[in-house]
């Protein structure tokens, strides 16, 4: 299939690239200030476009180049505190008007939404449970999920994912995941503070790729006039069980052999400060997601911490 993937220079897109070449698909990838991909553009024989999603122009002028059959948006204002700071930017990131304007006739839409749509007071979180986020980045993503059921209720899926973690990108990449911000600290015995009550089902990168594979596989087989049969929805996907950062933190050391004496788990959240610490931006304390339904639908089981830590890092 024509596939259009946004946000391609990032930690996932990366991954994606590498995972959607792989899979026969003909490729096309956005990046915003990121140039780094043109080797392994290269490489992947994958058509690389800028694209600055709060300019209609821009956005029309990719989707026409690339005519896309699917669209995968994973590009995101994804920092609590940017999307704070600057509100408008974040709205024009994660929840692009643009994009949906521009979309061709019966193309079909896949989000990588967050699990920070729920407040993290009543986990675990199926797809029915209430949605109230408490930060600028879980409503922005909220309102493209609302959009998309709204104009394509019948060519969309949105997957709610948790913190994603894994090995490194195969370019350069502004930032990897939290694993490797754990290995590097602890492999320098650096002191640092974990959050040990800041609850997330983390999911390892390649089973988010695995998954966004087997979705575009399936959209391919039961796409009629746009339809994609009954896989459109809301989905949430995260690992089988909600962990700690202070969790992951020892985890890493217990594989990659190091003194987990530098951990320091802190709390971030009481009861008198539910969301965090005052002045920070607010942040649901345990959103464990129940991710049952997307595994049941692929035939695909998440990897636990200790296996996903153990697939990021060689011996």
């Amino acid at each position: 299939m024509r596939v259009l993937l946004t946000g391609a220079s990032g930690y996932l897109g990366q991954h994606l690239l590498v995972a959607l070449d792989a899979a026969g698909h003909t490729v096309h990838g956005t990046y915003a200030t990121v140039e780094t991909l043109a080797t392994l553009a290269r490489l992947l024989h994958v058509e690389l476009h800028p694209l600055d999603l709060a300019d209609a122009q821009s956005v029309r002028a990719v989707l026409e180049a690339s005519a896309p059959e699917v669209v995968i948006h994973c590009a995101a204002l994804s920092s609590p505190v940017a999307c704070e700071r600057d509100v408008p930017r974040a709205k024009s990131v994660n929840c692009p008007v643009e994009l949906l304007d521009a979309l061709p006739p019966n193309a079909a839409v896949i989000f990588l939404s967050t699990d920070q749509v729920y407040d993290g007071h009543a986990a675990p979180y199926s797809e029915q449970s209430a949605t109230e986020p408490v930060n600028e980045y879980g409503r922005t993503k909220l309102a493209f999920e609302g959009l998309l059921q709204q104009r394509l209720p019948q060519r969309f899926v949105v997957l709610r994912s948790s913190l994603i973690i894994g090995h490194n990108t195969p370019s350069e990449c502004r930032k990897q995941s939290f694993l490797q911000f754990c290995d590097e600290r602890l492999s320098a015995g650096i002191a640092t503070e974990f959050f040990s009550d800041e609850i997330r089902s983390v999911v390892h990168v390649s089973d988010v790729c695995e998954v966004v594979v087997r979705l575009v596989r399936r959209i391919s087989m039961d796409s009629t006039g746009g339809v994609i049969g009954g896989i459109a929805g809301v989905y949430n996907m995260g690992g089988p069980r909600g962990v700690a950062r202070d969790e992951i933190a020892r985890e890493v050391a217990k594989w990659r052999g190091h003194n987990p004496s530098s951990i320091r788990p802190v709390r971030r959240f009481s009861e008198d400060l539910p969301f965090g610490p005052l002045g920070g931006v607010p942040s649901p304390p345990d959103i464990t997601m129940d991710s049952s339904r997307l595994s049941n639908l692929l035939g695909l089981d998440f990897r636990a911490l200790d296996r996903a830590v153990s697939t990021s890092f060689p011996r």
